[in-house]
């Protein structure tokens, strides 16, 4: 799968660079992968529960003989079988394509990955659409969905689902999972550092950026503490963000 990238459309222009902190700490940090990964998991306020994990060692590592998709893979290569799909050219992406027109003909993959991707895309009913497309009958999907969380543009942001909307958005699935990823203390640490840095920087960007940094660093040993609060039927109603597994129904 690693033959070299394979280009279907032209990537968008680089544009001017970003004056924000926040931006130009994950430009420099998206050309280390590895490292940017680690400290998404490590610093980051959104605890992961090992789904993504799990899910990867038991229908993607080592299938040789499947094709697996991660849609808007950015920089990060979550699997070496995961053919990595992103609209900008980066070092870790395989094929460049707009998500929502995918370039394989009908019922080609075995599994298809969506991590933190659907609410920056204008139409995530049409990415699901090509999902379904893409997918063998009985295929998996794994999409990564934002509840309570703040404002991340990449480079826009634009919707926030429930877990009834997660249920709804995947109408043509059946659900084989529908778990927290990250739980009721990830939703509160998000929203308070964007609230202190906020209330701290007497509305300059450039110190609204330098204060949200150092609350994460300092507060983000507390998202841990979702390793219970998930336990909970009613962490769901204020969770971060929730992992949907579904299989792809004959027919849809």
């Amino acid at each position: 799968m690693q033959s070299g990238k394979l280009f279907f459309k032209e990537p968008r222009a680089a544009g001017v660079e970003s004056t924000d902190i926040i931006d130009r700490v994950k430009s420099s940090l998206r050309v280390h992968p590895g490292l940017y990964g680690a400290l998404q998991r490590i610093v980051s306020p959104i605890y992961h529960d090992g789904t993504h994990r799990r899910f990867f060692r038991e229908h993607v590592s080592g299938r040789t003989d499947a094709v697996c998709l991660n849609l808007g893979s950015g920089n990060l290569r979550l699997d070496d079988d995961l053919v990595n799909i992103d609209a900008e050219p980066y070092d870790q992406v395989d094929v460049v394509s707009d998500v929502a027109v995918l370039p394989f003909p009908d019922a080609t993959a075995d599994v298809v990955v969506s991590v933190s991707l659907l609410e920056h895309v204008p139409e995530p009913e049409r990415v699901l659409e090509e999902i379904r497309r893409v997918l063998k009958p009985g295929g998996l999907v794994l999409t990564d969905i934002p509840f309570v969380c703040g404002y991340h543009a990449a480079p826009g942001d634009f919707r926030r689902w429930t877990h009834e909307g997660v249920l709804r958005l995947h109408e043509g699935f059946e659900p084989l999972q529908l778990v927290n990823k990250g739980g009721p203390t990830s939703a509160l640490l998000w929203v308070a550092q964007e609230w202190l840095a906020t209330v701290l920087s007497f509305g300059s960007r450039r110190l609204h950026s330098a204060v949200y940094l150092v609350a994460m660093a300092v507060t983000f040993p507390l998202k841990y503490l979702d390793a219970l609060l998930n336990l909970s039927p009613t962490s769901r109603n204020i969770s971060s963000c929730f992992v949907f597994i579904g299989r792809k129904q004959a027919g849809s």
